[in-house]
């Protein structure tokens, strides 16, 4: 028999997979009109079935927080959102009492503004964090006996009591990012972990065409070079991080507005309009952004044309 123990999900054959699950899959990407991501949309899947709470890893771009919300709604979960910032205290998370209530009624529910956090155990649904590692270590820490004994202690209140269904989502950049700081040991262990990079060229194109007017002429063309020139700042040796897809449905668009066919110097100036504040340069580098966007775009028109 073929060992497919190493084997990624979507080269597994048929009948090793479950096929109930993998047509679950394809409801999905239908409902929700996710193009490719089968591999991500099963192993979410069976992470919600089994309750355990899933951090995404991936780049700026690559579509997390859609998958999460995709999956959470088809999961019947209602759906708390918090965005990681400095600024997200225990309190942001868990709730807080509102100090004019208290001052008329003292500490009880009534005067309790419930946080994401507490609303979701309460209700069984989703917590989506966006950018886990980027709130402070302290306010990691108050995740720890939710995730594990599926309990928040509010003082002055009460001990919150998850529902079943409860389940956290959370998202982060890579640690090599600046502005992100590893998570600590303890809460990572309460996670299972999934990577989510950038789709193949195919599944790009795909996307950018279908948020252009398929009426108008050479779309397919104009999709395939945004989504070429976006995929070359994510190789190129002076660029650190390239951009997303959002980039590549952005200067599309640009070019489909223009109208008439474009030309080189049109296609430079779309491309630094649509990716310059999108990627950044490796430290050390002398290289101007916009040179090396003019040059990406060369080669890629010459290619086409």
């Amino acid at each position: 028999m073929e060992d497919t123990t190493d084997h990624p999900i979507e080269s597994l054959p048929d009948q090793a997979q479950n096929h109930s699950l993998s047509q679950e899959v394809i409801l999905i990407q239908k409902k929700y009109h996710i193009i490719g991501r089968r591999r991500e949309l099963l192993l979410l899947l069976i992470a919600i079935r089994a309750r355990k709470h899933i951090i995404l890893e991936g780049v700026v771009g690559t579509g997390k927080t859609y998958l999460a919300r995709a999956l959470a709604e088809y999961a019947n979960h209602k759906f708390y959102r918090i965005d990681g910032s400095e600024d997200v205290l225990s309190h942001v998370l868990t709730g807080y009492f509102d100090p004019p209530m208290v001052l008329n009624m003292g500490y009880l529910e009534d005067s309790f503004i419930y946080g994401p956090l507490s609303l979701a155990m309460r209700e069984g649904g989703c917590l989506f964090i966006n950018e886990l590692n980027r709130i402070p270590e302290s306010t990691q820490n108050v995740l720890l006996s939710a995730l594990d004994e599926s309990t928040l202690i509010i003082p002055k209140l009460s001990q919150i009591k998850a529902k079943e269904k409860f389940i956290t989502i959370a998202t982060q950049n890579p640690v090599a990012h600046v502005g992100v700081s590893a998570l600590g040991e303890a809460l990572k262990d309460r996670f299972v972990w999934i990577e989510v990079e950038y789709q193949p060229e195919d599944e790009e194109i795909e996307i950018v065409e279908l948020n252009l007017d398929s009426s108008k002429p050479h779309t397919h063309l104009h999709a395939t070079m945004a989504v070429k020139i976006t995929d070359m700042t994510r190789d190129h040796p002076d660029i650190r991080r390239g951009a997303s897809i959002r980039g590549a449905l952005d200067l599309a668009k640009l070019i489909e507005v223009y109208g008439t066919r474009p030309g080189l110097n049109f296609w430079k100036e779309a491309t630094i309009m649509a990716l310059h504040s999108k990627i950044e340069l490796v430290d050390g580098t002398n290289r101007d952004i916009k040179d090396i966007l003019r040059e990406i775009v060369e080669e890629v028109f010459y290619l086409f044309h």
